[in-house]
């Protein structure tokens, strides 16, 4: 069994510097609004804004579809919004269950310039340009698609697949992969829900065959806000581009307790030799939706082989773990569960192993 300590002040000293300059925020990265055209949302941009004080979140992701004019609406304002829209697209090449071989995908931008070039780059969209514009959501093959998510990350963009087992039907987890270094939504609407519980599957069962795919949350509401599928990111701005720094790399913790992880100077989502380098994990802070003192948590440390380590932690003091990575172990990553309702409440990005990617 892998020791797990509490982690030394050097090593609490050398986390604290690796996220050094970045503030904690916490908000959901897949909702809709009411901002007129093809939006499906009941609520407008001024609804979230008093929506997300008081449920004491910091930024949502209005993904409105087939258009890009939610962005210009006066309304707007970046870092309390961040950038992007959710197409749909059928695989042309994909054979699921049914038929039902048409996913969804998330696109988020650093502004709204990037995601219009895109749509001017691959005519396929047909979209009509400007603020104003709107776009047709055409089929793909997998190639097709990893090619248009190559493009979006050229363009310092994210790409996540959202809702996926909702979405398209099939027993390969394979089907479900495009590219590493994209996102796969794991808590779905209620960290409670059925979909929920099969996208966190489809996530382990991707690990598992070697996939480098970040864990990411979304409530995908058309009417009033909630908190109940949050994403915690330490970033250096409050702004799109600021998010997306870090989202593109992993470092964000999918659920409503923030977590930070380095191994060696690696921080969560990142790949490294392990080679005997310290892990280190530290949880920081619970968001009121989840933060009940009279409920009792637990920290669990996997890696590729299963649990590792269980140690229980508090909602009100930070908790800071500490052990030496083994070189037969693929990645590590860390999860929290509150114990009184056997629920998971937030999971970690790996650190992977590169010797094994």
């Amino acid at each position: 069994m892998t020791k797990v300590t509490k982690a030394s002040p050097a090593q609490i000293n050398h986390l604290n510097t690796l996220y050094q300059g970045r503030t904690l925020y916490f908000g959901d990265l897949h909702n809709h609004a009411n901002t007129g055209g093809t939006s499906d949302g009941t609520r407008t941009l001024e609804h979230w804004k008093g929506a997300l004080e008081a449920l004491r979140m910091d930024f949502v992701g209005i993904l409105d579809h087939r258009q890009v004019r939610h962005m210009y609406l006066p309304e707007w304002e970046d870092g309390l919004f961040i950038c992007g829209t959710e197409p749909g697209a059928v695989i042309k090449d994909c054979v699921a269950i049914g038929g039902h071989n048409d996913i969804h995908y998330n696109m988020l931008f650093p502004s709204p310039g990037e995601l219009e070039e895109l749509l001017a780059e691959w005519p396929r969209y047909e979209f009509t340009g400007g603020a104003e514009g709107h776009f047709r959501y055409p089929s793909f093959t997998r190639a097709e698609m990893a090619a248009l998510i190559d493009t979006v990350l050229s363009k310092g963009g994210f790409w996540v697949q959202p809702h996926p087992k909702q979405q398209l039907q099939s027993h390969d987890p394979m089907d479900y992969y495009f590219r590493d270094e994209t996102g796969l939504e794991a808590f779905y609407g209620d960290m409670r829900s059925e979909a929920t519980r099969q996208n966190y599957k489809l996530w382990c069962d991707l690990l598992a065959l070697g996939k480098r795919i970040f864990v990411c949350a979304g409530e995908d509401g058309h009417a009033c806000a909630r908190d109940t599928a949050l994403t915690a990111i330490y970033a250096g701005e409050k702004s799109s581009a600021g998010f997306l720094t870090h989202l593109r790399v992993g470092d964000f913790v999918c659920g409503s307790v923030a977590m930070r992880m380095c191994a060696g100077d690696t921080r969560m989502g990142g790949k490294c030799v392990f080679n005997g380098q310290k892990l280190t994990v530290s949880v920081d802070k619970f968001h009121v939706s989840v933060k009940d003192p009279v409920h009792k948590y637990e920290l669990v440390i996997l890696d590729d082989r299963g649990e590792i380590a269980r140690r229980r932690i508090t909602c009100t003091e930070p908790a800071i773990y500490s052990l030496t990575t083994e070189e037969s172990a693929r990645f590590y990553r860390a999860e929290v569960f509150d114990v009184s309702q056997n629920l998971r409440i937030a999971i970690g990005n790996p650190i992977w192993n590169e010797n094994y990617l």
